[in-house]
């Protein structure tokens, strides 16, 4: 007769690999959950690294920036001209951007970034305007600043962007849409009460640079010439001329003043100063005299003759301008 001595040792056996091979596939099981909720984890966590970056908003170099050379040629000028001379004439700003896509972001967001990276319009008074076209997106955008919201509400925005701008691009006209719709802007702004643009800023900051070299000169002569008292003079002039400067700045706003100013005071101490330390020193032996005679003038008067903040050139340059989302949208 058979023997079945050996059947408890095989049934032992088997059950041993089955309990470790159960366990075996628990424990696989719980290492691929605990790696889905890591990844969960980690995209609630980064969110940005699964997200597509936005697309940079391109230079904008003169009033009518056409990435894609949708426009012709003689119409971008004409375009630019007319909004050189509504900046010069109000001072407000109107931009026109036309690139291929906004990408991942909808164009009212890609208008918020593109406001506050361009800034169209001036500081404080926020009078500029955006008109974006995304001509593979079919999608028109006219982004207001906070400052002509008055006089173009959303309403008006959505009129012009109905009205003048998608019935010319369904048509195909891309020139007749842009220029209808910049006319209606200029007509908008022209009839606000704005504040008058700035005349003469370019020769301001030219006066500005002027001012600051001469200060920065000052300054660097003043606190050397304390080298020859010792240090404490070199503190002392450097902490009164940084208060009066920070005071100048303070009351003015403009660094060209604070520098010049922290110069001269700079400068006047490091001369008196030093005299007065190295005739104490020397108990008077010193006989020589000295003159400060280099008097100095601020007679740089210049004239606010010529023109306002943008140059008779094609360059642009964002005057500062805030939005807020104001403006309206539309397709073709």
């Amino acid at each position: 007769m058979p023997s079945f001595s050996g059947i408890p040792c095989l049934l032992r056996t088997q059950a041993f690999l089955h309990c470790n091979l159960a366990g075996y596939l628990v424990r696989t099981r719980m290492a691929a959950l605990l790696a889905v909720f890591a990844l969960l984890a980690a995209s609630l966590l980064q969110p940005s690294a699964l997200e597509a970056e936005p697309l940079p908003i391109p230079e904008v170099r003169q009033h009518v920036t056409d990435t894609i050379g949708l426009l012709d040629a003689s119409v971008r000028e004409e375009i630019n001209q007319k909004l050189q001379a509504l900046e010069k004439e109000k001072g407000s700003q109107i931009v026109v951007l036309i690139i291929s896509t906004t990408g991942e972001e909808s164009i009212e967001e890609y208008g918020i970034r593109a406001g506050e990276t361009i800034q169209a319009g001036r500081e404080g008074i926020d009078d500029g305007i955006l008109l974006i076209v995304a001509k593979d997106d079919r999608k028109v955008r006219i982004e207001v600043g906070y400052g002509l919201e008055g006089a173009v509400p959303d309403a008006s925005a959505n009129r012009i962007i109905e009205e003048q701008i998608v019935p010319a691009f369904r048509a195909g006209d891309f020139d007749a849409g842009v220029r209808n719709g910049v006319d209606s802007l200029v007509k908008l702004v022209r009839g606000e009460p704005l504040p008058e643009p700035k005349q003469g800023s370019s020769e301001m900051h030219e006066v500005m640079l002027v001012f600051m070299l001469i200060g920065g000169i000052f300054l660097l002569v003043g606190c050397g010439i304390c080298f020859i008292a010792g240090k404490w003079l070199v503190i002392t002039n450097f902490l009164l001329s940084a208060a009066a400067g920070g005071f100048v700045y303070l009351i003015t706003g403009e660094l060209g003043f604070t520098l010049f100013t922290a110069g001269l005071v700079a400068f006047f101490i490091g001369i008196f100063g030093t005299i007065i330390a190295v005739g104490t020193a020397g108990g008077g032996s010193g006989s020589g005299t000295y003159s400060s005679g280099s008097s100095y003038s601020s007679g740089s008067s210049w004239s606010s003759s010529s023109s306002s903040s943008f140059s008779s050139g094609s360059s642009f340059s964002g005057g500062g301008g805030s939005f807020g989302g104001g403006g309206a949208s539309g397709s073709w």
